[in-house]
């Protein structure tokens, strides 16, 4: 699964037989790439509000967990498991985060676009975090406004011009597929 921080995840719990209507067997479990196979404490159907991360969390009456205002530090695996099986899930977060401007430099910050995902997913495959510009033109070299930085692992930079007022789209693709987008 595929979302920019700030957004709504549903993080969904395909376990349940139509027989059941309950979520008071379910458990969810998470691992980033931080922290080893932790519990979420689930009791009566609910998340139990014990941490700042928590309070983010609940179980819709599909089982199903989300996962409000998401941030990078969501990124990982979840799985949700009941006496009848579990599902694996991955979730990778885009986020875009500006430089301080330097003003030696005419006014321009260097825009960081980064995929943030469970470390068994491996690094992002070359060329696929793309720059765009508010027309949905790809932005290579530099040109009015902007020099690309080029891409490392799963951060890609773009230096824009703090004048413009104009509008930067990161995308993350697998094969011609945009899997989630941010904007800058």
């Amino acid at each position: 699964l595929y979302h920019r921080a700030g957004d709504e995840a549903a993080l969904p719990c395909d376990i349940m037989s139509s027989s059941s209507s309950s979520c008071h067997d379910v458990n969810w479990f998470y691992n980033t790439d931080k922290n080893q196979n932790t519990q979420l404490e689930v009791q009566d159907g609910n998340v139990v509000q014990s941490s700042s991360r928590a309070s983010r969390l609940h179980m819709n009456s599909n089982c199903s967990l989300i996962i409000n205002n998401i941030t990078a530090e969501d990124a990982g695996w979840f799985s949700c498991r009941s006496g009848s099986g579990s599902t694996l899930l991955y979730l990778s977060v885009l986020t875009i985060s500006p430089s301080d401007a330097d003003p030696s430099s005419d006014g321009a910050i260097t825009l960081r676009c980064s995929l943030w995902r469970h470390s068994v997913l491996g690094s992002c495959p070359h060329k696929s975090l793309r720059w765009l510009n508010e027309t949905g033109g790809e932005l290579f070299g530099e040109g009015d406004g902007y020099k690309f930085g080029g891409q490392a692992d799963c951060d890609s930079f773009l230096t824009v011009n703090l004048q413009s007022s104009r509008r930067f789209t990161c995308q993350f693709v697998e094969g011609n597929e945009v899997k989630v987008e941010a904007h800058y």
